[in-house]
């Protein structure tokens, strides 16, 4: 199934809704997250990329208070109480003897709701009597979903979940995102393996290294700015390159920033690219300076 998810995008009001300061998380000796400095704003919906262990679901889980920081602090604006904030991960916890109704009306007592949205449940026809534990990954997945969209969070936090649902779960799920940030401009921060199919989601990317972010750019001028090379010899050492691809046939070069002046030095074909191609330059630009140190 291939999905056709456009979001029609909303006005966000310019507030900012979080600001990080001087973030800093240990586990032993080692640095996770590395004096990390951001602010997001209401409205805003954001991917965070980067390779395994750069400490991005740390980050998260820091966001979720799930984690305590070593230092620095994170302060929400007023309205974002604790309850108004959602967390789903790859690592799900849920009563899993309880029934999905159990777990319903838990959740409801637990966060005081005079109701439940029961439509992601109605459309993929759960029984409300069968155990959680009986749901499969991506049924559990959509239901905490349906728990959390219970709450009206005002911030979102989707760590590393949408690729295990499968084509038409993951369908369901993004479409619910999609009509939680248009109904209640709720900020949505995920991290994804996979872009192809939530490249029409994102407003802003961020990329981590090494517990700090390296790229924090809008969608709409990112893919001004990154652009690829295909060449049979070397690259000229004048242009920036974050990334370097070679086979038999060819070399491909991923130039980051990249300046309309470049056209006019150099007689080279420069190529757009999508947010799938750009994310995977910044990791495997990442992985190379990793296996040359």
């Amino acid at each position: 199934m291939t999905l056709k998810i456009y979001w029609k995008g909303i006005q966000t009001m310019n507030k900012q809704i979080v600001k990080i300061e001087n973030l800093n998380v240990k586990i032993g000796r080692k640095k996770i997250l590395d004096n990390v400095h951001i602010q997001f704003q209401k409205g805003e919906s954001v991917v965070i990329a980067g390779r395994n262990g750069a400490g991005k679901s740390t980050f998260l889980r820091c966001l979720a208070k799930v984690i305590l920081p070593d230092q620095g602090s994170i302060v929400y604006s007023a309205e974002v109480t604790p309850e108004k904030i959602g967390f789903i991960s790859d690592r799900i916890s849920l009563f899993e003897n309880f029934t999905l109704k159990q777990g319903i009306d838990f959740h409801t007592s637990v966060f005081h709701l005079e109701d439940f949205d029961y439509t992601l449940i109605n459309q993929l026809k759960l029984d409300l009597n069968q155990k959680i534990k009986g749901l499969s990954v991506g049924e559990r997945t959509l239901y905490h979903l349906s728990l959390l969209l219970s709450q009206k969070p005002e911030i979102l936090l989707i760590d590393e979940i949408i690729h295990t649902i499968d084509p038409y779960l993951r369908e369901q799920f993004l479409e619910a995102i999609i009509d939680l940030m248009d109904r209640c401009q709720t900020t949505v921060i995920m991290i994804n393996h996979t872009f192809s199919e939530i490249e029409k989601i994102p407003e802003r990317v961020l990329v981590m290294e090494e517990g700090q972010f390296v790229l924090d750019e809008k969608m709409e001028t990112l893919g001004e700015k990154i652009k690829r090379i295909e060449l049979k010899e070397d690259l000229s050492e004048e242009i920036p390159c974050i990334f370097k691809r070679e086979s038999s046939f060819h070399k491909e070069y991923f130039i980051y920033p990249f300046k309309e002046e470049l056209k006019k030095a150099f007689p080279y074909e420069f190529k757009d690219l999508s947010l799938n191609e750009i994310i995977k330059a910044f990791v495997g630009g990442q992985y190379a300076k990793k296996r040359n140190q």
